[in-house]
């Protein structure tokens, strides 16, 4: 009865962050949709791109400190799993690591950086100025977001999720500020908005050191707490994480940098929007996943695997549905929204956009099995498979291009490549944990797949019957949104999940209705 409680509470628990999180990330998502539109227009397509061709230069060093970040956060969710008592051991080394990784990454994008901006990359005639503070900036910013890393892991841990809900909604109103006030302000706009936002990066990073030094006690670096065994554990299991985050952002800014080579910057922009787009209704998804991550961690170090099991297969279900409920549409209207979002639509964006979507179909359904398989912290296989793997993105699509393919054929090898991951998290997790496939059919994939088949029988018919135009477009996204929420419910749902979901609705009004 006291086990029944706990998991409970952790539902009701998980349940008030996901709530908290879907606040903050709508918000973020209209506002970050906005911005986006406005940096556009102000910038202008060239100096749009150079802004996203710059900053893939220096994310290239996330194969560094990727790695790592993942290890904190798990490492902090597992600890407090087991009861935190080396907590203040845990933090101090995770800061200790990365002071030593920020110094690494300082001295290469400041070498390899620059010298490849500058000998390699193909920059609009009289930008190279202004790319090379758009550089500096960018490193800056990078290395202000690792130093973050052990106070943002500390919150996730801990499960206050009101801190990112407060301080990501004041990012983003900052985030628009700096674009408004680059459209408006009669300077070169493109060194403007770099400086901006480095100076919103330092505020916000600052905002959160301080609300978790305040709430955490372990949250203060103390020299003499960095211990050595902690490094050699985080040290093996960040190891074999490199390996996955290394071929990841290989392919995800290695192919942007292809594109700048290849293409130019007119295309960089194309995937910027593109990026900007996913990345956002991603991070909206990814609401379920991190608010489930820490009960993941915590359940699989106190034994309690059937409660994982149930998270996992939830996540994965609620993750597809929700992103579903968003990507549907825009792959079929994908056009005319760009259009409606952005005025100005960069030349293959429509197509990237839809591409992309339909692989974080995928991703979204996939990210509670990886979780599962680093709460085992048994990277060692799942790494090298999927690696080898993701890796293949980028040599076939500089393949694609050597052979003039174009610039839609690097999103279709990535698709691919995503699709295959996705099969592989899968086996790993039932391999390393024990969850079974017959539990991932039914509790997973079934109500999900059946829920989105149905849902798309009506948009399809006003896709295809109607003449294109904003009408239709209109027409297929209300009609995707209420076939989607009204399938989810009936298909993608179990009864219990429908009953509280009822109760809860019922609650909500009679508290309504009360003076």
């Amino acid at each position: 009865m006291r086990n029944d409680g706990r998991v409970s509470e952790n539902s009701r628990r998980i349940a008030r962050n996901t709530a908290l999180l879907y606040v903050r990330m709508t918000v973020l998502l209209i506002v970050g949709l906005y911005t986006s539109r406005v940096v556009l227009n102000a910038l202008g397509q060239d100096d749009f791109g150079v802004y996203g061709a710059v900053g893939g230069v220096v994310a290239l060093f996330g194969i560094l400190t990727g790695s790592v970040a993942g290890a904190i956060s798990r490492f902090m969710a597992f600890e407090l799993g087991k009861g935190g008592k080396r907590m203040e051991e845990v933090f101090s080394t995770t800061v200790f690591i990365q002071l030593i990784l920020a110094l690494a990454v300082l001295l290469l994008a400041e070498g390899l950086g620059v010298w490849f901006l500058n000998a390699k990359m193909v920059i609009p005639e009289g930008r190279m100025g202004a790319a090379n503070l758009v550089l500096q900036c960018s490193i800056l910013i990078f290395l202000l977001n690792m130093l973050a890393a052990p106070y943002n892991a500390a919150i996730i841990a801990h499960e206050k999720m009101e801190a990112f809900a407060y301080i990501s909604i004041a990012e983003a109103l900052l985030a628009l500020g700096a674009a408004l006030a680059t459209r408006f302000v009669g300077a070169d706009k493109l060194k403007l908005y770099a400086l901006l936002m480095l100076a919103v990066a330092v505020l916000v990073r600052f905002l959160y050191a301080v609300y978790a030094k305040k709430h955490f006690p372990e949250c203060r670096f103390r020299p003499g707490k960095v211990s050595r065994p902690i490094v050699n554990e985080m040290g093996s299991f960040a190891g074999w994480n490199f390996l996955g985050n290394g071929a990841y952002v290989l392919n995800a800014q290695g192919i942007n940098i292809l594109f700048n080579i290849f293409f130019g910057v007119r295309v960089n922009a194309a995937r910027d929007v593109t990026v900007k787009l996913d990345g956002n209704m991603t991070r909206f998804i990814g609401n379920i996943t991190t608010a489930i991550q820490p009960q993941i961690n915590k359940s699989y170090a106190s034994g309690n695997l059937s409660y994982m099991y149930e998270l996992v297969c939830k996540g994965a279900r609620y993750s597809y549905l929700l992103y579903f409920f968003f990507a549907f549409p825009i792959i079929l209207e994908a056009p005319e929204l760009l259009r409606l979002w952005l005025g100005t639509v960069p030349e293959h964006a429509a197509a990237f956009v839809r591409i992309a979507m339909l692989a974080s179909l995928f991703t979204a359904m996939g990210a509670p099995f990886a979780h599962a398989v680093y709460a085992t912290g048994k990277l060692k296989a799942y790494e090298i498979v999927a690696s080898a793997t993701t890796v293949l993105a980028f040599p076939l699509a500089w393949i694609a291009f050597r052979f003039e393919g174009s610039p839609e054929a690097a999103y279709w090898i990535m698709a691919g490549v995503i699709l295959a991951v996705f099969v592989e998290r899968i086996a790993f997790a039932c391999a390393q944990t024990g969850l079974s496939v017959k539990k991932i059919l039914s509790d997973a994939a079934a109500g999900s797949l059946l829920a989105s088949a149905a849902a798309s029988v009506a948009p399809l018919l006003i896709f295809f019957l109607m003449e294109p135009s904003t009408a239709r477009t209109l027409w297929v996204v209300l009609s995707s949104f209420v076939s989607t929420a009204a399938f989810a419910f009936l298909l993608g749902t179990t009864a219990g999940e429908r009953d509280a979901i009822k109760a809860s609705v019922r609650n909500y009004f009679h508290q309504a209705r009360k003076p």
